[in-house]
């Protein structure tokens, strides 16, 4: 089991307001994403998803293609995996931290029976812009 992996993806334009998102090393297996999403971003939830449902059945993944023909609506991008994050997106573990903060702050915290765990991971979150 590696921690990362990289497979070419081929984005397909010739259908707009839609990009087809192929994955020619997996049977060309596809998935599309609308004007709205990020083509990148469900390349690499549905590379992480196959790649973690093979290492779970103990299937080996394919060698990623070298050879591949691009139509003119097509374009070639390698999208890179690393597992040890999506494996932990998998199974939430969480992990104490110890933090400092002025004193007045958190007199007025606690007032206000605010949890600090969950205020610090909204926190976090938006400001690495992760949606969830």
């Amino acid at each position: 089991m590696k921690d990362n992996y990289t497979y070419p993806v081929i984005f397909d334009y010739s259908e707009p307001p839609y990009t087809q998102i192929l994955f020619p090393d997996f049977g060309f297996r596809r998935t599309e994403a609308a004007h709205d999403e990020d083509p990148v971003m469900m390349a690499q939830e549905w590379l992480a998803l196959t790649i973690g449902a093979y290492e779970d059945e103990g299937i080996q993944l394919p060698a990623p293609g070298t050879d591949i023909h691009l139509n003119q609506d097509q374009k070639l991008v390698f999208i890179n995996i690393w597992m040890p994050y999506h494996r932990s997106k998998e199974k939430v573990i969480y992990t104490k931290k110890t933090l400092t903060i002025p004193q007045w702050l958190d007199i007025l915290a606690k007032e206000s029976n605010i949890n600090f765990s969950e205020t610090l991971t909204e926190a976090l979150k938006e400001k690495l812009h992760i949606k969830s």
